[in-house]
């Protein structure tokens, strides 16, 4: 590989805070809110123009029941604007509970007042180049927008960027799936008649055995990933809030590493070309769609699954779900026995970050359910809290009174 030499250059600090969280998706989000209201000086940055990461931008827009902790306020806000819908169809089985559809732009929105209200300092379109450390403390991160490369500087730091960006240019020690879990490009499709369609499928799952047969008989060349995995669907849909819409997953890409950039592009490539020819087919073979039309594509394919940053515990699935860990601080339904232990949310060998969101530290048949939106919203809300509450007590995040935590995320409406 050939290389260059930058230039040395100094880089300007634009900003100071108490706290800084790393990525507006909900844990990021949900971690700026609290901190904030714990009083503490607030920055969030964030890559997109909005808030929500894959939960708003990604359409990843049906949701298990948001039940417990921040997830009362957020589905609160939702069912003001009327936007929080079962999403059962007739051919649901009626002893299982339904996801949740929701509107996207509502919930962009209701986050943004969420964090203004909490008085969050936020900085949109910027990129977090690369971490700033000396010894076990982080310092600051360099990042890149429209302005050029700048640092911010804080005391404590949250990582959400999904990923675990800033833990791991800190060195932070993380692990990596063999085969990670798929990626999926979820879109939207409008003007269906969800009765006829029903009328044909008896079930919206029933798209998969739609397009297995098409491909079989040869209508339509091309591999879909049509299969669920027990942690992607593969082909499916759900309906939404509003009359004659659909939210649709495009199939499940397998092999692709979301932090290789030229995986990346390809999985882009390779899931938009599967939503066009599902739309195709879709309104030409099955009854109800010949009027649709894609209404939104995500902003970039899905990716369930990167990095997971190791923390003093690395639960698996069947311990979240039914362990009680004596320093459980996030809960992520008040009707299931999910817990997840504030270890999982401290990185080995750093003393001023916590994690949140999908590259907390678990397993990965764990992390099938801890990616999902009620649990990132809470760990979100549990990092956010205790990065506030070891800042006013000069204490490392490792070293907080777990239950002085359990007692703010408590009155914070978390039940244990």
């Amino acid at each position: 590989m050939d290389y260059v030499r930058e230039p040395e250059r100094r880089v300007p600090v634009v900003a100071d805070a108490d706290v800084l969280v790393c990525g507006g998706g909900i844990a990021g989000v949900a971690a700026a809110v609290c901190a904030a209201r714990e009083g503490a000086h607030v920055m969030l940055i964030e890559r997109y123009g909005f808030f929500g990461g894959l939960a708003t931008g990604s359409l990843v827009i049906t949701t298990p029941p948001l039940n417990n902790g921040i997830n009362n306020e957020i589905r609160a806000r939702l069912e003001k604007r009327e936007t929080y819908v079962p999403t059962k169809d007739p051919g649901d089985d009626p002893a299982t509970e339904s996801l949740i559809g929701y509107d996207p732009e509502i919930l962009k929105y209701e986050l943004m007042r969420m964090l203004r209200e909490a008085r969050v300092r936020v900085l949109l379109h910027t990129y977090i180049a690369r971490s700033l450390y000396e010894g076990r403390l982080l310092t600051g991160v360099v990042i890149e927008n429209k302005a050029g490369r700048q640092c911010v500087k804080a005391k404590m730091f949250v990582d959400a960027t999904g990923d675990g960006d800033v833990a791991a240019s800190a060195n932070a020690p993380f692990e990596m799936a063999e085969t990670p879990l798929p990626m999926t490009m979820m879109f939207n499709m409008v003007d269906v008649d969800t009765d006829r369609a029903i009328g044909q499928l008896g079930h919206w799952g029933n798209l998969r055995r739609v397009f297995e047969e098409a491909i079989k008989s040869g209508r339509l060349e091309y591999e879909l990933g049509l299969y669920s995995k027990g942690y992607a669907p593969g082909v499916y849909a759900a309906t939404l809030c509003y009359p004659g819409e659909l939210n649709v997953w495009s199939g499940s890409l397998y092999g692709k590493n979301g932090l290789n950039p030229d995986e990346l592009t390809e999985a882009e490539f390779i899931t938009r070309e599967h939503v066009m020819r599902m739309v195709d087919f879709l309104r030409a073979n099955v009854a109800g769609f010949e009027k649709s039309r894609i209404e939104y594509t995500s902003t970039q394919v899905g990716v369930r699954e990167t990095r997971r940053v190791l923390g003093d515990i690395c639960p698996t699935l069947e311990q979240v779900k039914t362990m009680v860990f004596n320093d459980t601080v996030a809960k992520p339904y008040s009707h299931m026995g999910m817990r997840v232990p504030y270890r999982s949310l401290v990185p080995i060998g750093l003393d001023n970050l916590l994690v949140a969101g999908r590259c907390i530290s678990a397993s990965q048949d764990a992390m099938v359910q801890l990616r999902l939106i009620p649990p990132c919203f809470v760990t979100g809300q549990a990092a956010g809290t205790a990065a506030a509450l070891a800042l006013s007590q000069r204490r490392a995040p490792r070293d907080l009174d777990i239950g002085l935590l359990r007692k703010r995320l408590s009155d914070q409406g978390m039940s244990f």
